[in-house]
């Protein structure tokens, strides 16, 4: 009776999840987090990281989600692609137009309206064109030459994009694991258990620290038709959560825990989420354009504003670049997922076959 309940695998092939609107929780939850050190300087009254007795803010508690739920559906991803070359395509068109066209923005659109210096000096500066380096991923550059000197937080643009590079570099360790046949239950437990005790003696590394989120993930889905979603089982995940931060554990438990809450919540069908993003997956934009906006609130009130006020102020006008992210940029780029070579010569040699018989 305990263990009464439906394996994740029977859920997954309904294609019916809630996992698109906890992502979106996710991402406004890293805006709402980020209003406290850009208008304050600090995280000091945040209120997860008063809840969890300094251990996590909600923004590394939403981090957290996207790397379990990445690890689950990226794993999914690459047993279902028909080779590495298809998986790392799909992954490049997720992560870089967004990415590209973010970047652009910020160097040719922002940096030039909110720039201390005079348009010559900002389009002279060296430093305007480094930030194209952000791109890569693995060379971020945090500044533009001028811009938001004198705000709470001085000169960062967008202090979001950090994540990417190891998200990236978490894809290459899914693909290493499958193409050398590694990508498999044993494997990846050993992997988590060995990542978590080498957290605990370097608790400053963030490959270790972000990747047995993304690993536990990881181990959701080999293990989906082990696993049973049980209402119980989800309550007690939860209890035992909620007393962790007294005995200074909680991210290691939100790695196991957490990750069970987050599968149940995910597939619960009463949650009734499982047509949100209808209209567009807006949590990556969201996630690459909430930290420009806020700064940008902050300059314009003077550094006056409340973690409040920046975040229902900066909130509206993120859903709108998302919204536009997704719909003119990340959407577009996605179809070509199943654009190849061969397509396209199959398209040019059915043109040429019908104009040629349209010639007899």
């Amino acid at each position: 009776m305990f263990l009464k309940g439906k394996s994740i695998d029977q859920y997954i092939t309904t294609r019916k999840n809630n996992l698109d609107f906890i992502r979106f929780i996710a991402a406004a939850l890293v805006l709402f987090s980020h209003s406290y050190p850009l208008t304050l300087g600090n995280n000091g009254s945040e209120p997860f990281a008063i809840l969890t007795k300094g251990q996590m803010t909600f923004g590394e508690f939403a981090v957290s989600i996207f790397f379990v739920i990445s690890g689950f559906l990226i794993t999914q991803s690459f047993e279902r692609s028909k080779s590495p070359i298809s998986y790392f395509k799909a992954r490049f068109l997720r992560i870089f137009p967004g990415l590209i066209f973010v970047v652009f923005l910020s160097i040719f659109l922002l940096g030039p309206i909110f720039t201390d210096l005079s348009l010559k000096d900002y389009f002279t500066a060296r430093d305007t064109y480094e930030y194209l380096s952000t791109i890569s991923l693995y060379w971020i550059q945090y500044d533009l030459p001028g811009v938001f000197q004198t705000n709470v937080w001085p000169t960062a643009i967008n202090g979001s994009l950090w994540t990417l590079w190891y998200e990236f570099f978490f894809y290459i360790v899914v693909a290493v694991l499958g193409v050398t046949r590694l990508l498999n239950k044993r494997i990846v437990l050993f992997v988590f258990i060995l990542n978590a005790g080498l957290h605990f003696f370097n608790k400053d590394d963030l490959y270790y620290d972000l990747f047995r989120y993304f690993s536990s993930g990881m181990l959701f889905y080999l293990f989906r038709k082990q696993i049973k979603l049980n209402g119980t089982i989800a309550i007690l995940s939860f209890i035992i959560l909620l007393l962790a931060p007294s005995f200074g554990y909680f991210e290691s438990a939100f790695s196991i825990f957490g990750a069970y809450l987050i599968f149940y919540l995910g597939y619960e069908a009463k949650l009734g989420m499982h047509n949100f993003s209808k209209y567009g997956d807006f949590s990556y934009g969201i996630y690459i354009y909430a930290f420009p906006i806020q700064q940008i609130m902050v300059h314009l009130f003077n550094n006056k504003l409340s973690p409040l006020e920046d975040f229902f102020l900066s909130l509206p006008f993120t859903l709108i670049f998302a919204f536009i992210s997704w719909h003119l940029i990340e959407k577009n780029a996605l179809k070509l997922k199943n654009f190849s070579l061969n397509t396209e010569k199959k398209s040019l040699i059915k043109i040429r076959y019908h104009s040629n018989n349209k010639n007899i």
